[in-house]
């Protein structure tokens, strides 16, 4: 009866989790692309639908060859238009696969070592609903919430997938050989996930040759992983900006170990947060870094009894590998860098790998020390949790932003300050958005920002529409575009008790002037107003060259109209 209570309150802490990384992903969600995604997903399936240009399927993303999240992005835009769900989507069902992988794991760990008594049944659904609050939370909300970051958990998946297909495939027959075709498959793959990927099949063939598999496998895993480092680095180009980890460990040692045990440590950093947080995230790292060398001392004893142990051994040593490598090439950054919220992501799931090597005898010390280990768990819970609920913070004014960013960019405005919250602004940018633009792609084939640009000059013949309630609250001039001014505002039907998404603003004689976009967080016009009104607030552009003292906010979407007045210095 108490172990049912224990795991169904396991298990619900669990599902409380998921749903609250779901909630945030939904927040958060925008179908604006986002920062490496205008080059990265867009400008990818421009290249590869309109162009037909092939090589950008296998070309680098800084340090990456993102193959398989190329896959997904082309998908994203031919399959649902590029609006990001899709990849949302996938980063949840990534984990979901991690979390499938970790259950086999850590079966067969309890199985093995108890024999497959009803205890290890328990002890297993147990450490899964952990690693279910684990695996999903939103400390890694850089990667969870952002389309473009399937990458980063394919990059821990398939690592891990290989190594434990490895570990069954050292018996001759059938089921061996059939585990170690899909292992080499799997590690091959690796290579189409991040740089990191690299390392996997070299990490493989070390694995054969100290559990003694048959030379014959050996030698495959060792050439194919000649292969996959030629195949990846030829051709290849280090980015400019990045370091090198030989000049990184010789001009920066110390702060290079220092990096290493941040990113790896990140977890329980953003668990704690401040200098607290800092010396433990350090301190964890190494207290893993003892017990996964211990691990590997005591199996290497004996290593052909100990093939899943020494898989999960392996594996941690991959993300220790790839915390080393991103530290050679970003500590130039800063070491802070090393506790960014996208590195939690490798990190989780080498913590979980700790879990799933060390779960037998966490299972004897709850035993032993119950209350102790009590106190422990719910303390951690309790911690997670907190951080946790940080997945219900508003966005709405980071969406808003994203969205009037892509009007500029459509109207083709050089609001550096506004396009900045999606992209650095560059001469590049505006070329990939003038072709999206022109072929409705992505983003540029929906409402509201569709076909705008050529609307602009166009004479709209007045028609009755209802008046809107709304205050033009500031027009202000564009530092590097004098052919715009920026209006900011708010604008409400009382009619129809709703905000209208696009705002179309035209001049006495009718001529379109611009555009603006609602959706800005507006608490005081929803008290002052209507509750409806939260959301009221705008911001858009006029263009210089059709505007005058008196124009006119019609909603697009919403029939309703406002006159207002522009102050006449703004339009000389």
């Amino acid at each position: 009866m108490r172990q049912n209570l224990g795991l169904t309150a396991a298990w619900s802490f669990a599902i409380i989790m998921v749903l609250l990384a779901v909630i945030g992903a939904i927040r958060a969600f925008s179908v604006v692309p986002y920062w490496d995604m205008w080059g990265g997903t867009l400008g990818f399936y421009i290249a590869t639908a309109l162009d037909g240009n092939s090589a950008a399927w296998w070309a680098q993303h800084n340090e990456h060859r993102i193959v398989l999240s190329r896959l997904l992005f082309w998908l994203d835009y031919a399959l649902f238009g590029g609006t990001s769900v899709f990849l949302i989507i996938m980063n949840f069902v990534i984990v979901g696969l991690a979390v499938l992988t970790f259950y086999r794991i850590v079966r067969q760990r309890m199985r093995d070592v108890s024999g497959g008594n009803q205890s290890a049944d328990v002890t297993t659904w147990a450490a899964m609903a952990f690693l279910v609050a684990w695996l999903y939370h939103w400390m890694q909300w850089e990667n969870l919430a952002w389309g473009f970051q399937s990458q980063f958990f394919l990059a821990q998946l398939l690592p891990l997938v290989a190594l434990y297909l490895l570990s069954g495939a050292r018996q001759a027959g059938a089921a061996g050989r059939n585990r170690f075709v899909l292992a080499c498959i799997t590690g091959f793959a690796c290579i189409g996930t991040m740089a990191n990927g690299v390392i996997a099949l070299p990490l493989m063939t070390l694995y054969a040759l100290l559990t003694r598999f048959p030379w014959q496998r050996s030698l495959t895993l060792a050439l194919l992983s000649l292969f996959a480092l030629s195949l990846y680095f030829y051709g290849y180009s280090s980015p400019g900006n990045h370091g090198s980890i030989l000049e990184t460990f010789l001009r920066q040692p110390d702060d290079l170990v220092y990096y290493v045990l941040l990113y790896l440590g990140t977890p329980f950093y953003f668990l704690t947060g401040g200098d607290v947080g800092m010396r433990l995230a350090a301190i964890s790292t190494a207290v893993m870094a003892a017990l996964t060398v211990y691990a590997l001392v005591k199996s290497l004893r004996s290593p052909t009894q100990n093939l899943l142990t020494l898989a999960l051994v392996f594996y941690i040593a991959y993300i220790a590998g790839t915390a080393l490598g991103t530290g050679g090439g970003r500590l130039v950054f800063g070491v802070e860098q090393a506790a960014s919220n996208r590195y939690t992501t490798p990190a989780l799931m080498a913590w979980a790998a700790l879990l799933a090597l060390f779960l037998p005898a966490l299972e004897r010390g709850w035993r032993q020390y119950r209350p102790v280990a009590l106190f422990a768990i719910a303390c951690l819970g309790a911690a997670m949790l907190w951080r946790q609920t940080l997945a219900l913070q508003p966005q709405q004014q980071v969406v808003f932003n994203r969205e009037v960013a892509v009007l500029a960019l459509e109207l083709r405005v050089r609001d550096e300050q506004q396009i900045n919250s999606v992209y650095v602004m560059d001469q590049g940018l505006f070329n990939t958005v003038a072709v999206a633009s022109e072929y409705n792609i992505g983003i540029f084939d929906r409402f509201p920002w569709r076909d705008l640009a050529p609307q602009l000059g166009n004479i709209v013949r007045a028609r009755e529409a209802a008046s809107c309630q709304g205050h033009i609250d500031q027009v202000s001039a564009i530092d590097g575009d004098n052919n715009y001014l920026r209006v900011d505002g708010w604008l409400f039907s009382n009619t129809e008790d709703r905000t209208p998404q696009l705002i179309q603003i035209r001049n006495p004689i009718g001529e379109i002037a611009g555009f603006a976009l609602t959706g800005q967080p507006r608490p005081d016009v929803a008290e002052a107003v209507d509750d409806d009104a939260e959301r009221s607030g705008f911001r858009g552009y006029i263009r210089r060259e059709y505007s005058q003292p008196q124009m006119t906010l019609s909603g697009v979407d919403v029939d309703c109209a406002l006159q207002v007045d522009i102050p006449a210095t703004l339009l000389e």
